[in-house]
């Protein structure tokens, strides 16, 4: 689904929103997405509120920003898809830093995983298939008009696909297992969810709520495949 959702956000380009997209967007795009969450972690780590287990799995959630998924929906909720495909990248790199930032401070043991092979993966995936979807709609207006809606539909229809396997699968676990995970879950969402809400632009600010809430699930699964525990 990646591959689809990055090739139709490449298909549509908006040049006028990509010039509101500042370096100081940038900066509370990160504060969103790492140092308010990552601040709020630290401040439950220190009261014991939650196990070792998780916060460890909140900080995986912490460090794995830029879901491609925020790009199946983002003209839904009438948001920007030249801002989201931005968002998408650079939350994907500023991830990859969190991660190696989280290794040295031992919230994440990454020690088994080689974060450059990792890297040139989520690029390639994510980063190759949007430069594709610029060329072809550069160069292929009127097909790109066509298919732009087709191949969103169709990333739309491969999220709902993955949501229900995984609910198919871990859904009965999570509903009768403990409570804690929910409540850290919770906590979890609703620091990503507000402070973005006090954005002044009603497009900017859907966007950069979808783009922090939706995080990268192949990133977190990397990290959960050589983890320990």
């Amino acid at each position: 689904n990646t591959l689809v959702i990055m090739f139709a956000l490449g298909l549509h380009h908006d040049s006028a929103t990509t010039e509101r997209f500042s370096v100081w967007l940038y900066a509370r795009v990160s504060m969103y997405n790492l140092i308010f969450p990552a601040i709020l972690l630290v401040v439950l780590q220190q009261m014991a509120l939650f196990s070792t287990a998780s916060l460890s799995a909140m900080a995986l959630c912490i460090a794995a920003a830029g879901g491609t998924s925020a790009g199946a929906f983002v003209k839904q909720v009438n948001g920007s898809q030249s801002l989201i495909a931005q968002l998408i990248i650079f939350l994907l790199v500023l991830s990859l830093l969190a991660i190696t930032a989280f290794s040295v401070l031992g919230w994440v043991n990454s020690s088994t995983l080689s974060l450059s092979g990792l890297a040139g993966y989520l690029l390639a995936i994510t980063l190759l298939p949007l430069l594709l979807g610029r060329w072809v709609g550069r160069f292929f207006t009127q097909w790109a008009s066509v298919w732009q809606a087709r191949m969103e539909r169709l990333g739309s229809l491969l999220v709902i696909l993955l949501v229900l396997a995984l609910a198919l699968r871990y859904g009965q676990e999570i509903l009768t297992g403990p409570i804690e995970p929910l409540l850290a879950a919770a906590v979890l969402v609703m620091s990503f969810v507000l402070p973005p809400l006090f954005e002044p632009h009603v497009a900017v600010r859907k966007t950069i709520v979808l783009a922090t809430l939706v995080r990268n699930l192949t990133l977190v699964l990397s990290l959960l495949s050589v983890l320990p525990n």
